[in-house]
């Protein structure tokens, strides 16, 4: 019996194959693009899955009443540790470190690289491989260094480079070695080691022993928030247990600024990821399963359409199958089991379509999704749930509906159960045609607003400026003026219009503050003021607009002692114009500085952030500095950075030549708006062409049905242009039908979705305009083709036909 049910399957879809073309296609496409977004999901949901003890371990942050005074990621140096050492019966371990970016060097050898300097429990607590050392004392002694197996095989050509050794250079200019004690394996992203820097560490020091920053212990800072604090809770330890423990910690140590602005807050390493920058890896993937979900479910529906809708070539079949003893039981699992034969074929094809499109995705979502043959079990079983589950879905309704035909009627192809089939199919296209022009005009909304945050006018000029890591790091008057060197190295070159030394560029808020007060304020409290160290090349190199004075005054030399503010600053600190000249206190430092200047307000970070007050001070008043800033004016810029990278090994032979464009840090900025806008077209493609497809199904049963009307209506006079404006009459309603409904819901998805930016397009009538245009009018397109066949065919052999 279960044979013949297959027979029969597989001679219906040969014998109609435009129908099972169309439907394998719709599932295959519908399958295709669920798997890839499964993958991606799935991917991301387990970025933190290897971690040892992943449901005891948290991320330590900070909550700060005035967010200027300090980052959230952040927190007390040594908080984590005293809070393990008072509180050992809610406290299993801790793990704390400082981020770096500097030289790491063996022999010849020199690379920039992002290192993290810490406790040494790093890898007992979180339980990271080791390829060759012990797993159980990674770090053997103060002088040892952890590293990746990828900075072993860049280091040495190999990775088992145990008691090799590596030289880190410091703030100070000086060196300092270590010996290799463990080289982990490949760190897969997680919210430990890629916390503050998406890149990850490849080296991992002891901040015991360490003098990178010249401090005798750098983590024993009460008034230090700048350190990365990680907790390990002992099992059935809640956050909430510990809030009124941090509560006394921070009380009984901490600075009096502190304990009156700063809260301690836990939140649990294995959601980190999801829930970090308001949520954003959550709200991607929420959006790509629902639109997954919204493409397959189109194609459901139209198979549920056009099976019904050309279902009148079996009618007579399944009336004889009635007469000669056939039951409504065989009658469902004959049509169930079509529905999982074509949905197995479409499923065979999505599999070869994932493979094809596995490094395609992969770019677009900056993610790595696995080949289908490195799937495990239990998404190997999602898999094949997921194909019986479309095959059943796709199939039961047909199932049942065909099966309860009436034998007389069925014998003689009459469909009578078509009267309410058909506004049920209507209302199927509905809903998909609704879907698909919400899913339109978002993507058209997402578009304006990339475009919007690319062609708005930003307060500076990122073109052609490129970006040189500042090395080495000598945090001192020498080390400035050595930068200062290869700046003047760098303006000899025709094709450089200026440079600047700072220690932020505009891609972020300025992580750093001070607390100001002007000398006569009515202000009863200083304001913390985010600030940043530059020198007087900054606003000419990225183009700021100077509103009043100067970006310091140099008067033939370097002037202490002053300070440049945006004009949010100016506000904040109620300063009335003219402000040059007028004096500010930092009472923390018991030091004043003299305001030189004032710039426009400018976009330092992305869109989604209100410009906020910033402050500016001399690199030789603050000691430090990240970056060289080279404004750029060449047609060949590949033979301009080579003349750059010759001048820079002149002056600084022994540090690697590390540089990006302004342009694409930029870009950077809304990398997941880019991957939203790149995912929400191909969405918008695949739903289009589903809906359509559902169009062709659905006209297809109706001109099947009303062949004798149409040969009616044509020997009574009706030419074909009578015929098509019929249908389209028809269809003109429902597709109004289908806007009224899908505008309200495209309108309030899209208004949600731009209420996370401070700076945005407003909602356009054009997009929604344009995605009725283009439905309208394919959509009639579609209807014309297929009728004009019909209207133009002889009427005297339809109505011959019965």
């Amino acid at each position: 019996m279960i044979s013949n049910y297959f027979k029969i399957a597989f001679r219906h879809l040969t014998r109609h194959k435009l129908f099972s073309a169309i439907n394998i296609l719709c599932l295959a496409i519908g399958i295709t693009f669920t798997m890839l977004i499964g993958a991606y999901v799935l991917n991301e949901k387990n970025v933190n899955a290897g971690i040892k003890n992943l449901p005891d371990q948290y991320v330590l942050k900070s909550k700060w009443k005035d967010p200027n005074m300090g980052l959230e990621i952040t927190t007390l140096a040594p908080l984590a540790q005293a809070m393990r050492e008072s509180y050992p019966n809610l406290v299993a371990g801790y793990y704390r470190y400082n981020p770096v970016t500097n030289v790491v060097s063996a022999g010849e050898n020199h690379f920039k690289e992002h290192f993290a300097i810490g406790d040494t429990t790093l890898v007992s607590m979180y339980g990271f491989k080791v390829l060759y050392g012990d797993q159980h004392k990674a770090f053997i002694n103060n002088n040892s260094a952890v590293i990746t197996e990828s900075l072993a095989v860049k280091l040495f050509g190999k990775k088992d480079v145990i008691n090799k050794t590596i030289t880190i250079t410091n703030t100070t200019a000086s060196t300092q070695d270590f010996t290799v004690s463990a080289v982990l394996a490949t760190l897969p992203k997680n919210s430990v080691t890629n916390l503050f820097d998406d890149e990850g560490y490849d080296v991992f020091l002891p901040y015991t022993g360490s003098r990178y920053y010249n401090t005798k212990d750098l983590m024993a800072n009460w008034s230090d928030a700048n350190i990365i604090g990680m907790l390990q809770l002992k099992p059935g330890v809640a956050p909430a247990d510990l809030v009124k423990p941090f509560a006394n910690m921070i009380n009984t140590r901490a600075d009096k600024p502190t304990k009156e602005n700063m809260q301690a807050e836990l939140l649990p390493v294995k959601e980190y990821y999801l829930t970090s920058n308001n949520g954003a890896v959550q709200k991607m993937i929420t959006t790509l399963s629902f639109v997954a979900g919204f493409i397959l479910l189109m194609a459901i529906i139209n198979f549920i359409n056009i099976n019904i809708g050309t279902s009148s070539y079996r009618l007579k079949e399944i009336g004889l199958r009635k007469v000669f003893g056939g039951d409504k039981k065989q009658l469902i699992i004959q049509y169930i089991t079509e529905s999982l034969v074509l949905t197995t074929a479409a499923a065979i094809i999505s599999l070869a379509l994932y493979q094809f499109l596995i490094p395609v995705f992969s770019q677009l979502m900056n993610t790595s999704l696995p080949s289908f043959w490195q799937l495990g079990i239990a998404e190997t079983g999602y898999f094949i749930l997921l194909v019986l589950g479309v095959g059943i879905l796709s199939g039961i309704y047909p199932a049942f509906i065909l099966s309860a035909s009436n034998t007389i009627n069925a014998i003689k192809g009459k469909m009578d159960s078509a009267r309410g089939g058909l506004l049920l199919r209507k209302s199927l296209l509905v809903i998909q045609f609704t879907l698909a022009i919400v899913v339109f005009i978002n993507a058209l909304t997402i578009s304006r607003q990339v475009a919007f945050c690319f062609s708005h006018e930003l307060g500076y000029n990122k073109d052609q400026v490129l970006v040189v890591s500042a090395f080495p790091k000598q945090w001192d008057s020498a080390g400035v003026l050595k930068m200062q060197t290869v700046i003047n190295e760098f303006k000899q070159l025709p094709t450089v219009k200026n440079a600047s030394l700072s220690f932020e560029v505009p891609d972020r808020k300025p992580p750093s503050s001070y607390d100001l007060l002007p000398e006569g304020s009515s202000l009863s409290r200083a304001i913390s003021i985010p600030s940043t160290s530059t020198d007087g090349n900054f606003a000419g190199t990225f183009g700021l607009v100077m509103k009043e004075g100067v970006f310091f005054e140099t008067k033939g030399g370097y002037l202490p002692g002053q300070i440049v503010l945006n004009e949010s600053a100016v506000k904040a600190l109620q300063l009335t114009f003219p402000v040059i000249g007028k004096k500010i206190r930092i009472p923390s430092a018991n030091a004043s500085l003299t305001v030189a200047g004032v710039v426009k307000d400018y976009h330092y970070s992305s869109f989604q952030e209100q410009v906020a007050p910033v402050a500016f001070v001399q690199n030789m008043d603050v000691k430090n500095y990240r970056f060289i800033s080279v404004k750029m004016q060449s047609a060949d810029m590949g033979k301009s950075i080579a003349s750059l990278k010759e001048r820079w090994k002149k002056v600084s032979p022994s540090a690697p030549f590390d540089y990006f464009f302004m342009d694409e840090k930029f870009q950077s900025l809304y990398r997941s708006e880019l991957q939203l806008q790149k995912a929400a077209g191909i969405a918008t493609w695949l739903t289009l062409i589903i809906v359509f497809m559902g169009i062709f199904g659905i006209v297809a049963f109706t001109l099947t049905k009303r062949t004798k009307e149409i040969a009616m209506r044509k020997v009574l006079g009706a030419d074909a242009k009578n015929i098509i404006s019929l249908f389209i009459k028809d269809y003109a309603l429902l597709i109004l039908i289908v806007n009224l409904i899908a505008w309200p819901l495209a309108f309030g998805i899209t208004h949600q979705w731009l209420e996370n930016y401070v700076y945005r397009v407003d909602q356009s009538w054009g997009s929604f305009i344009l995605a009725a245009a283009i439905t309208f009018i394919t959509s009639f397109i579609l209807i014309t083709l297929q009728c004009y066949k019909v209207a133009l065919s002889n009427p005297v052999k339809s109505l011959r036909t019965e």
